[in-house]
């Protein structure tokens, strides 16, 4: 190779994530390295001049990978590269190469990359043959410019711990208990029985469960524990405390280790972190007087999110404290509202749908919700149930919940009914799967309670699961529903290539990629009668291919880390937030890693077809 064409190589190289990450001797020695070769317009590569060559990175032009059915594997354009999967193999390719115009490749070969890859991790995850391992290792990438707070968050809980706690036994006095509390400023004593944790009590205990209900100060601490006390292990960095704290609603918790108390942790441990905000937007609004305070406070929504993106912590539990945010505004605008209205007719649940009941809120997430009552009502008693509805779902709106496009809310007749209204319901949607009925399930197919009756909404859930794992053609409708819409096969120059051909300006990352992978563990889940909400808890347990789940969960996982930093970096700017994703604003590992992430989806759809389509 000419020594001239070198700085051009090593320039690519060095913008080129992973090779940008190694040293500048490494680049050097790989730009030396490369192999230049030029191709045509419908020059094709396949079977021997693919396998065991090395990656191809392409300098200039375009390609098309197709498949060995014919099908479409993806278009390939300029810092898009090729061959690694096929790096390993010899004889015939998995696809084959066409050129749509003159193109210039760079090419690293095998003996060169598996040199780089067998000394940098990096390297070597980024060109594994598994997708699912490329993705596994994206989120710290997408952030990369994380701060010290970042770095702070990644500490385990048993190096942020109070290891001086205090350690009460079950017959110990609540005296002796307020006097260790007192003596070493802590807020909560663990109760140990042999060295084996089993309870807790706080300062509130002894005021509220103690003092206020004339307890003597004789009495043991067994008579005012908390049993099956929330803990965190050690090993567990500091935004899973966080996380738990929210999901618990509590401000202290015991560190252990194999079981072993080891430590307390609390909020004062995280005081450094501007990530305690969120946690006290939860307390505030649970204590919220009326309906302007929440207002005001839900502007703080997005200054806690900005935060959890910039400190990297990861989409599952964004994800959640978003949701703990929601339900906390939810619960008290729904407590409000009853209190001003007075005692409702009869025992009744506000519910949440979709997004909130899976636990999954992010910033665009908008109302999906209903209400069933116990029992029918009459016409003054409907009245109530109605006016309670609007004020709701107007309350939620001033608070940043908007309006449901699709009207999917209890403030429209058709969402409130009585319990046999609802069962109904489901009934006649599994039973009579018509599209409409496959649209209204699809939005209540995820319920939880969030205020009232929760034992209506256990029971409603109960009903679905056993309505939904009868009905094999219910799941067949359901799941071609499901795949229906195909991931796109990649972002080729400034446009999204998708399945049927068309170019379309933009990616939408929710409906071509996320709410497929939601739907894809929503459908095993109602086949195995399995009760989970959560589209990971659904991965993790109602799944019967583990490679599958894990495929999956990476996939679905990057997809929301992709959503959740484009939608920061709008905030960040003033820019109005959308899940439309225009390829010339994604970066080349975005590019590279999303093509990961359609792959793993539409192989997946295509095992769920397999499996499910025996029910039509």
């Amino acid at each position: 190779m000419e020594n001239s064409l070198l700085p051009n190589i090593y320039d690519f190289l060095a913008h080129t994530y992973p090779f940008s990450a190694l040293s500048t001797l490494t680049q050097d020695t790989l730009a030396a390295a490369v192999k230049i070769s030029y191709y045509a317009k419908e020059d094709v590569l396949t079977d021997d001049q693919l396998t065991g060559v090395g990656l191809f990175m392409i300098r200039t032009g375009s390609c098309e990978q197709i498949n060995k059915d014919g099908t479409l594997r993806a278009r390939l354009g300029v810092g898009d590269s090729f061959g690694y999967t096929q790096l390993n193999k010899e004889g015939p390719s998995d696809y084959k190469v066409i050129f749509l115009e003159n193109t210039l490749i760079y090419l690293l070969p095998r003996q060169i990359l598996e040199f780089i890859k067998a000394r940098s991790s990096t390297v070597s995850r980024y060109f594994d043959g598994q997708e699912y391992v490329r993705l596994s290792t994206a989120h710290n990438y997408l952030h990369e410019n994380a701060d010290y707070l970042s770095t702070r968050l990644q500490r385990s809980a048993a190096a942020a711990c109070q290891d001086n706690f205090v350690a009460c036994t079950p017959n110990d006095t609540l005296q002796h208990c307020a006097q260790q509390l007192r003596d070493t400023g802590s807020e909560l004593a663990v109760v140990l029985d042999q060295n084996e944790l089993i309870g807790v009590v706080t300062k509130s205990d002894l005021a509220l469960r103690a003092i206020a209900e004339g307890m003597p100060a004789s009495s043991p601490v067994s008579a005012v524990m908390t049993h099956q006390a929330v803990v965190i292990e050690g090993s567990k960095p500091l935004y899973q405390v966080l996380e738990s704290m929210f999901f618990h609603n509590v401000q202290n918790l015991p560190v252990v280790d194999s079981g072993k108390v080891i430590g307390v942790i609390n909020t004062r441990s995280l005081l450094q972190t501007s990530l305690l905000q969120g946690l006290y937007l939860v307390k505030s609004a649970s204590k919220a007087q009326n309906l302007e305070e929440l207002a005001r406070l839900s502007q703080q929504k997005s200054e806690v999110f900005i935060t959890l993106v910039q400190l990297k912590v990861r989409p599952r539990s964004i994800q959640r404290i978003m949701s703990r945010i929601a339900d906390a505004f939810t619960r008290r605008v729904c407590a409000l509202i009853e209190k001003d209205m007075g005692q409702p007719p009869c025992s009744f649940a506000f519910f949440a749908a979709g997004s909130l009941a899976r636990g999954e809120v992010q910033f665009l997430s908008d109302q999906d919700n209903g209400l069933v009552y116990e029992r029918e009502l009459n016409d003054k008693e409907s009245a109530w149930f109605a006016a309670y509805a609007e004020k709701v779902c107007k309350a939620l709106d001033r608070c940043g919940y908007t309006w449901c496009t699709g009207n999917y809310m209890a403030c429209n007749t058709q969402w409130r009914g009585s319990y046999a209204r609802w069962k109904q319901y489901y009934a006649k949607w599994i039973g009579e799967p018509d599209p409409q009925a496959l649209l209204n399930i699809s939005v209540f197919l995820d319920l939880r309670c969030e205020y009232g009756d929760e034992f209506l909404i256990t029971k409603l859930k109960q009903d679905l699961l056993q309505y939904a794992a009868a009905n094999t053609r219910f799941l067949a409708l359901l799941c071609s529903a499901a795949v229906a819409v195909s991931p796109p096969l990649g972002l080729f120059k400034q446009f999204v290539l998708t399945k049927d051909g068309e170019n379309k300006p933009a990616l939408n990352i929710k409906h071509q990629g996320i709410n497929l992978i939601v739907e894809l563990a929503r459908l095993y889940a109602l086949q195995a009668q399995n009760p989970a909400v959560s589209t990971y808890d659904r991965l993790e347990t109602a799944l019967p291919d583990k490679d599958a789940a894990r495929e999956l969960t990476e996939a679905y996982t990057f997809l929301n880390d992709m959503r959740f930093n484009h939608q920061y970096q709008a905030l960040q700017q003033g820019h109005e937030l959308s899940n439309m994703l225009p390829p010339s604003e994604l970066s080349q590992f975005e590019r590279s890693h999303l093509k990961d992430a359609f792959r793993i989806i539409a192989r997946q759809q295509s095992a769920a077809q397999l499996r499910f389509a025996k029910g039509l």
